[in-house]
């Protein structure tokens, strides 16, 4: 075991020194003949100060050899991060399965933590699945000392036994959500197909989620999103004008996000369209969403914001931070603040609730957006400003070539 003080979080300052991008620490690193890290989970729990970085261990890049989970934890001291080393997960495991797409969620009432997770037999690729049939398990860990120790592995794949033409289900990585009336909220999503003959046809993902009112005892399922090919999601509960809604931003294969709204839990998602303002990458990519109280206008306006990260080009470099002050409005969406310059990938954002400060948790390297799993911390004031900055500049560039 390393010494506790060699472990405090390094930053490392963006390319050139530049003012605009946060300081990072690296908490994951591929080496040489190492083991890769991937698909990042993010959660803190603030009366202990903790924050718990998930990913998945992996043999190469490619989901077939994903292997287990680990997880570090880190203390919050004033100005920084004081990291623990990197732990296995052996709870999470099922004998000849390797073990995929983290997603953590804190009960801040019952005081428990939630890490979930597909184990899928090694060998098994998503393909065979949706040709042949679910080999997926959607399971879960849980800890009640925040971390030190976690529970017996529950499978609850019998939750998704209900979706007709289903041939495989997953959850989606990153974190989920706990609403202000109690409910647990974890993203998944299920390939359904159009028939089956002899095998499954035409197999096309929808995005959904799993719920909670009994803190985890029981689960069900909730209505799918099936106006587009879905994928990978995150949900956010947002507050406008006094009553709750679902929201949900959706990964797919096309040209632009999907974002999605329901007016209850579990009930269906009425609004879905297009992204007016995020685009997609190139054959898709997961991107992070929190709501969070809108704090600059919030006087006047006390309904929530959102944030979003996802890279900003298409081939999965720059990774960006969105702003939306009006989240029934598609078009409301800032231009990006980049806070990671190259290529980029999964992340996961976290509110730290306290000091209008976030963290995210994210994919990013030199050569391959595969070489390290960064963390990093902001305030929302840093969001504001930097969009600002951008606003501004490309306000005088319009500026200068309106004149000519």
């Amino acid at each position: 075991m390393m010494d506790m003080d060699l472990l405090l979080s390094p930053q490392i300052p963006g390319p050139a020194m530049k003012s605009s991008l946060p300081e990072r620490t690296p908490l994951f690193e591929h080496k040489a003949n190492g083991p890769v890290y991937r698909i990042p989970s993010l959660i803190y729990v603030l009366e202990q100060k903790t924050f718990l970085a998930f990913a998945e261990r992996r043999k190469g890049y490619d989901d077939i050899s994903a292997d287990s989970l680990v997880m570090r934890k880190g203390i919050y001291q004033t100005g920084y991060v004081k990291w623990d080393a990197i732990k296995t997960l052996p709870e999470a495991t099922m004998e000849k399965h390797r073990t995929m797409n983290p997603c953590s969620v804190y009960d801040d009432r019952s005081k428990v933590i939630f890490l979930f997770f597909n184990c899928i037999p090694v060998g098994v690729r998503k393909n065979y699945m949706k040709k042949w049939g679910n080999s997926s398990k959607m399971c879960y860990i849980t800890s009640s000392d925040f971390g030190n120790t976690w529970s017996s592995i529950k499978d609850i794949t019998n939750v998704t036994g209900g979706i007709r033409k289903m041939a495989v289900s997953f959850f989606s990585p990153g974190h989920g959500i706990h609403t202000t009336e109690g409910t647990l909220i974890i993203p998944a999503y299920v390939y359904v197909a159009k028939f089956w003959f002899i095998r499954w046809w035409s197999a096309n993902a929808r995005s959904l989620y799993l719920f909670s009112e009994d803190h985890g005892h029981s689960w069900r399922i909730s209505e799918q999103i099936a106006k587009y090919e879905g994928g990978e999601c995150e949900l956010a509960e947002i507050q406008e004008d006094s009553k709750n809604m679902i929201y949900c931003n959706l990964r797919t294969r096309k040209d632009k996000r999907v974002e999605a709204l329901s007016l209850n839990v579990g009930g269906e998602f009425k609004f879905v369209e297009k992204s007016k303002k995020l685009k997609e990458c190139s054959d898709g990519c997961h991107g992070s969403i929190l709501s969070f109280p809108g704090t600059v206008e919030a006087e006047q306006n006390p309904n929530d914001w959102l944030l979003f990260s996802h890279p900003v080009k298409k081939d999965r470099r720059d990774l960006g931070i969105f702003l939306n002050k009006s989240p029934l409005k598609s078009e409301a969406w800032s231009i990006p603040w980049v806070i990671y310059e190259g290529f980029c990938a999964y992340s996961d954002l976290v509110d730290c609730q306290e000091e209008n400060t976030f963290a995210i948790l994210f994919e990013g390297g030199e050569k391959t957006p595969y070489e390290h799993i960064y963390f990093c911390r902001f305030t929302v004031e840093d969001v504001l400003e930097n969009i600002a900055k951008k606003s501004g500049f490309l306000a005088s560039i319009k500026g200068i070539f309106n004149k000519k």
